[in-house]
C-alpha cells in the first residue's frame, strides 16, 4: 500500500487486479462489475436459502452440506469467472509496458510466479498435514514427512505458480 492510499482501494486494486492509478473509469466499471456479482450473489442466497429449508426438515445434514457445496459452486464456478471475465474485458487488468522495459516485466512476472507458487506449495503442505491430522487423528509430523505429500505439494506449487505466470504475461502489453 502507497502513501496516501486508502485501504479500501488498496483491497478493490488487489482483487481486480487493477495495475496503475485507479482513476474514475477504472472506479465505474469496478463498481458497475461489482453491482451485477451483488446482484446476482443476492438471488441465489434467496433461492438456495429456500431449497436447503425445504431440504432440511427432511435431512438437516444433507441440506447443511448441499447449501455449503452450492456455496462454493456458485462463487468459484460463476461470480469468480464473471468478475475475471469483465475485468479482462474492461481492460482492468491490462499492464502496458514501454518496449524498452518488456524483458524487465517478463522477469519481474517470472520472480512473482516463482514466489506465488512457492508460496502456495508450502501453505497447502502444511494446510493437508493439518487437516490429515483433524480428520483422520494422523501425526502431524508423520504426515509432513511422507515423500508422497512432498511431492505433492511441489506439483501443486509448480502448477499454480505457472499458472500465475501465464496470467501475468497475458495482462503485459505494449505500449504504443
Amino acid at each position: 500500500m502507497k502513501n496516501g492510499e486508502w485501504l479500501h482501494d488498496w483491497v478493490i486494486k488487489r482483487f481486480f487486479g487493477i495495475t496503475g492509478s485507479f482513476d474514475e473509469y477504472k472506479r465505474q466499471t469496478v463498481g458497475r462489475i461489482s453491482t451485477t456479482a451483488f446482484l446476482a450473489s443476492i438471488m441465489f442466497i434467496v433461492v438456495a436459502t429456500a431449497i436447503a429449508g425445504v431440504w432440511g426438515i427432511q435431512s438437516p445434514y444433507d441440506a447443511l452440506v448441499g447449501l455449503m457445496m452450492a456455496n462454493i459452486v456458485f462463487s468459484m464456478g460463476i461470480i469468480a469467472p464473471y468478475v475475471m471475465i469483465a475485468s479482462q474485458r474492461a481492460h482492468l487488468t491490462d499492464q502496458e509496458v514501454g518496449w524498452q522495459s518488456m524483458r524487465q516485466a517478463r522477469q519481474k512476472i517470472g520472480w512473482q510466479a516463482l514466489g506465488s507458487g512457492s508460496y502456495f506449495g508450502i501453505s497447502t503442505y502444511f494446510l493437508f498435514a493439518g487437516i490429515d491430522m483433524l480428520t483422520d487423528g494422523s501425526d502431524f509430523f508423520a504426515v509432513l514427512s511422507l515423500p508422497g505429500n512432498i511431492w505433492y505439494a511441489v506439483f501443486r506449487g509448480i502448477f499454480f505458480g505457472s499458472c500465475m505466470g501465464l496470467i501475468g504475461l497475458s495482462r503485459l502489453k505494449k505500449q504504443v
